[in-house]
């Protein structure tokens, strides 16, 4: 988006200093080094009163955001027995109700100028349940619904410069998901996942799935009866094998 000349970026980051900075300042450094103006940010999103803590700061240095991408997520691949009462608070902070406090926290600034773009990523896990990821994939179809409501709340009251995109992907390569071994779609590549990305938000699109061949099979959820979809899943995509050898970067790891 910065090099189209869309957006002067503001990041943020779930985790620790000791966990994110590093990557978060390398990208900051990859796009001034290439000339542009780039604002970093470290805040827990899962925290509230931080996110509108550094939201004023967002405002003060830099003014009103215009397009904002909610985009932290982790992920622990346990089974359900095998999960922490932690861990679950955990994922459910950070991959929804961030949601929450980021889109409360600059929102009333694009509905006063009834202008702005929300962008909220999802995962193919939030539109057909995953192995191991009861919580991850109930935090994902927790963001369609986030989505899909807020979209909705928008345009009845007249908000019609207010855009929304969700953006559900397949697995992508960066790590997150380190292990898995997809049957039938290869991983997608982290720079095709966000051109992709950059080219919904710039058409205003409502949703994006990838790859698009994910569409081929959603609508046989519904066709099918349960029990014939979740044979077909086992059987011929082998949903559950793909995630049996899933280490990702630790415990818990952030995307």
């Amino acid at each position: 988006m910065l090099r189209r000349g869309e957006m002067t970026p503001s990041c943020s980051s779930d985790q620790p200093p000791s966990v994110s900075i590093v990557p978060l300042r390398g990208t900051a450094d990859e796009l001034e080094a290439e000339g542009f103006y780039c604002h970093t940010y470290l805040v827990d999103i899962s925290d509230r009163e931080q996110v509108y803590e550094v939201a004023k700061k967002v405002k003060q240095e830099v003014g009103n955001v215009d397009i904002l991408i909610n985009n932290a997520g982790i992920v622990a691949c346990r089974t359900l027995w095998d999960l922490s009462d932690k861990a679950i608070e955990s994922t459910y902070a950070v991959n929804i109700l961030s949601h929450y406090w980021t889109t409360r926290a600059f929102l009333p600034e694009m509905m006063n100028s009834n202008k702005g773009h929300i962008v909220t990523v999802g995962s193919v896990a939030g539109l057909l349940g995953t192995y191991g990821c009861t919580d991850y994939s109930a935090t994902k179809f927790a963001c369609v619904g986030f989505h899909e409501a807020l979209y909705t709340e928008l345009k009845t009251h007249g908000y019609d410069n207010i855009h929304l995109t969700l953006v559900c992907p397949y697995y992508i390569n960066t790590g997150m998901f380190a292990g898995c071994k997809p049957r039938l779609l290869p991983m997608l590549e982290p720079k095709h996942v966000a051109d992709s990305m950059v080219k919904s938000i710039l058409k205003n699109e409502v949703n994006c799935t990838l790859p698009d061949s994910v569409r081929i099979f959603l609508p046989l959820k519904c066709l099918l009866p349960a029990k014939v979809c979740w044979e077909m899943m086992s059987r011929i995509m082998k949903g559950p094998q793909t995630m049996m050898g899933f280490r990702g970067r630790g415990k818990a790891t952030a995307g």
